[in-house]
């Protein structure tokens, strides 16, 4: 029983990690990509969106309950 509880844990604290920190960065990626393409005048709206959802999508890790 305690090495399910063990592997419970860790796997919670491994998606908590993944939300928290993975997606804000993917974000940033998306978000300064479309900064620079916007510079040469190629604006895409929908790139700024999703730099900004997937960013707000980090919060998402308060939701996973804690080991």
């Amino acid at each position: 029983m305690a090495q399910v509880s063990a592997a419970r844990a860790n796997t919670l604290i491994a998606v908590k990690m993944a939300l928290r920190f993975g997606l804000p960065l993917i974000g940033v990626a998306v978000f300064g990509r479309a900064i620079v393409l916007s510079v040469g005048g190629d604006i895409e709206r929908w790139q700024f969106g999703l730099g900004v959802l997937l960013i707000l999508a980090g919060f998402t890790s308060k939701l996973v309950p804690r080991p």
